[in-house]
């Protein structure tokens, strides 16, 4: 072979051993009726399907790949993925579908350089259920059902990982959307995002990027998050947590409907004093019900039931401009890092406060202008303070009811500078005490109903606990009738609180 062979040989075997090797085909099976596709290889084809009850099963170790463009696009109705492997866009969606009744089981990988699943059109009943090793991850949305009163009722159970780089885990802007959560949601803003008709049931972790709890010490941290982000945000329905939700504006935003947090549940805001007028609370009460379908509105009725441990800038607060009846339970812990555990709006409708079990409330309670009520009912711890701070009623109607205490179990009821300091005892002697403003009418028992002229008549006593046990407790009484009278003062403004 002369020199000039040799160098068109090695030419055509660089040629053949540089060239792109074609991608795979999907294997194509079934019946027109009930097609399947079976991805296999380390490389396959882009999918773009419209048929009917399409199943597509991705093996583990296959790949569908695409850095410009999505590679899985769906537009027929009850069509399936079975993912095992790895389902990735460098700059678009990674699976993207528009027909009714998709369903995407994922124990694999979906990456997506924009969404990584993404739903749009007629998509409604869609279902995902992200297994314990599946990782579901995007730049943008992790999870994504566009606004279209068509994409109803989403239903999203996640046992692995959702996350999103820049954007939210899952943002659903269609009706009925529910999320199962038993393992880590994360976003870089709202975590999840949803509208009218939401069911959250969460046992993991719902939270932003940047901050973390500590079960052991039962402290956050926060190494960056973005500011002013909710860990949960949506119109109605009900939240069920049984796990973690961290969030730097609030951990939960809520128009109307339900929060119960569990005796093992943890929501927390990690926002600063200066986020108290626009956020920053455990537990946010927006002002309007902005749905997808039908007009914006004031928003309705609000129950919250603490078990567990709800911190922020206020534990709970209330949007300015809220004027909703919301009934607060508390047997849990409620921590409010500016001085006030609850913060309601100043218009804000008739609203309840009831206190039970092992009820801990560090910080004031404001009530807005409607005829609100505290009510003390089966506490069962023996001594201590019903606050840390003060329980303001502020205008209307007020009243106090203590279900389980009798006038026998008044220890005092002192008024000075338009506070009230109560202290109870019961159990041979064992204490409770707290300190009230602007509330006109009190119940014990069975026993009626009394003003507060005729308590301090009766009970008023300047020094009515000789129990050396009692007197922490009534100094503290005392000392926080002079600080509550001027964080009053600041807080009203100058108004009238007798």
């Amino acid at each position: 072979m002369n020199k000039t062979s040799k160098l068109v040989l090695v030419s055509m075997l660089a040629a053949i051993y540089n060239a792109p090797t074609m991608a795979t085909e999907c294997i194509s099976a079934g019946t027109s009726d009930s097609p399947t596709l079976l991805c296999n290889a380390a490389d396959n084809n882009n999918i773009d399907d419209n048929r009917d009850n399409l199943a597509i099963t991705i093996e583990n170790g296959a790949q569908l790949v695409d850095n410009n463009d999505r590679p899985i696009q769906l537009e027929g109705a009850n069509q399936s993925i079975h993912n095992r492997g790895l389902v990735e866009s460098g700059s678009d969606d990674a699976i993207r579908g528009k027909g009714v009744n998709l369903s995407i089981d994922n124990s694999g990988t979906i990456r997506g350089g924009d969404r990584g699943i993404r739903l749009q059109d007629d998509a409604d009943n869609f279902t995902l259920i992200n297994r314990e090793t599946g990782h579901i991850s995007a730049e943008n949305q992790a999870v994504r059902l566009d606004n279209d009163a068509e994409l109803e009722n989403a239903h999203i159970t996640n046992y692995g990982l959702i996350e999103s780089a820049n954007g939210r885990a899952i943002q659903s802007r269609g009706p009925g959307t529910t999320v199962i959560n038993y393992g880590t949601l994360r976003g870089n803003e709202e975590v999840i995002e949803a509208r009218e008709g939401t069911t959250l049931e969460n046992h993991g972790t719902i939270a932003l990027n940047g901050l973390s709890w500590n079960s052991t010490t039962k402290t956050w941290t926060n190494s960056g998050a973005t500011d002013d982000e909710d860990g949960v945000q949506f119109a109605s329905g009900t939240a069920d947590n049984y796990g973690v939700i961290l969030g730097s504006d609030d951990g939960i935003d809520i128009d109307e409907g339900t929060v119960h947090n569990h005796a093992t549940g943890v929501i927390v805001s990690s926002g600063t004093a200066a986020d108290s007028l626009v956020g920053g609370n455990g537990i946010d009460i927006d002002s309007l019900f902005e749905p997808t379908i039908g007009s914006v509105r004031p928003a309705g009725d609000l129950t919250i039931i603490n078990e567990g441990y709800i911190e922020g800038v206020n534990a709970i607060g209330a949007d300015v401009a809220s004027t909703s009846n919301v009934v607060v339970t508390n047997s849990g812990t409620l921590v409010g890092r500016s001085g006030t555990a609850i913060a309601f709006a100043p218009n804000q409708g008739d609203s309840k406060l009831i206190l039970t079990g092992n009820s801990n409330v560090m910080g004031d309670v404001l009530f807005g202008s409607g005829d609100d009520m505290v009510v003390f009912d089966g506490l069962t711890k023996s001594s201590g303070l019903l606050s840390t701070g003060i329980f303001d009623g502020s205008d209307g109607n007020n009243s106090i009811l203590f279900k389980d205490f009798s006038l026998a179990d008044i220890f005092s009821f002192e008024i000075a500078n338009a506070l009230v300091y109560l202290s109870l005892g019961e159990n041979s002697g064992e204490l409770l005490s707290g300190t009230f403003a602007n509330f006109s009418s009190w119940t014990f028992g069975t026993e009626g109903t009394f003003s507060s002229k005729y308590l301090a008549s009766q009970f008023s006593n300047p020094s009515p606990v000789p129990l050396p046990a009692a007197l922490p407790l009534f100094a503290f009484g005392l000392m926080s009738l002079l600080a509550g009278r001027t964080r009053l003062l600041n807080r009203r403004n100058g108004a009238n609180v007798v």
